[in-house]
């Protein structure tokens, strides 16, 4: 996979995360390194609320 398919994937994954059809495609920009600490910054913080809902 190269870094563009990888940067795709993961841009899905944060519209899916936040559910959202907005325009992110800003998010291409950044490095995928920073994608993926994106990725994980929000899992963490839905694994957090949905924790407190408990």
């Amino acid at each position: 996979m190269t870094g563009l398919m990888d940067k795709v994937a993961l841009l899905e994954i944060i519209k899916k995360l936040l559910k959202t059809d907005g325009e992110l495609d800003f998010l291409r920009k950044l490095p995928e390194d920073d994608l993926k600490t994106l990725v994980g910054c929000i899992r963490e913080r839905f694994d957090q609320l949905s924790k407190q809902t408990q």
